[in-house]
């Protein structure tokens, strides 16, 4: 059930770290039938732990049943993504959920007394926010999504 307080009504995608897209996607078709769009994204500005950074991605979504998978490999720059493969390699990063109003959204969280980890405005005009659950999810976060 929502109330006025939730900040998460459902998931809609799964992140997965990988050092290397085009062969994660190769994998993928090769073994498991699944088709890999591949997305090489523009430099991007964030602000990662309180700091201005910039990064260039490669992305790559998959749609399976009613989730979405994004794979994401750092070409080059600081991303809480690039911290997470140096830290522990490839693996599961984050469950993204897609909001309406990306503010209102963190707004709820922090009111809460959560921290961002990292926001992010993309060129595109996506607007994404790590929502910081280190301390109780570990190593997966919660990513909120505005398309």
């Amino acid at each position: 059930m929502e109330t006025e307080n939730t900040v998460i009504s459902q998931f809609n995608q799964i992140g997965i770290a990988v050092h290397n897209l085009e062969e994660t996607a190769q994998f993928l078709k090769n073994n498991l039938g699944i088709e890999v769009l591949i997305i090489p994204m523009p430099q991007a500005h964030a602000v990662l732990r309180g700091r201005e950074v910039s990064f260039t991605t490669k992305i790559g979504l998959a749609r399976v049943g009613s989730m979405d998978l994004e794979f994401m490999e750092i070409v080059e720059g600081e991303h809480l993504v690039k911290e997470f493969i140096d830290k522990h390699g490839p693996g599961i990063h984050h469950l993204g959920v897609y909001v309406d109003d990306l503010d209102a959204a963190v707004d709820k969280w922090t009111a809460k007394g959560g921290k961002v980890i990292q926001r992010t405005k993309h060129p595109s005009g996506i607007g994404t926010a790590f929502l910081d659950t280190e301390s109780t999810l570990g190593s997966i976060y919660i990513e909120l999504i505005k398309f």
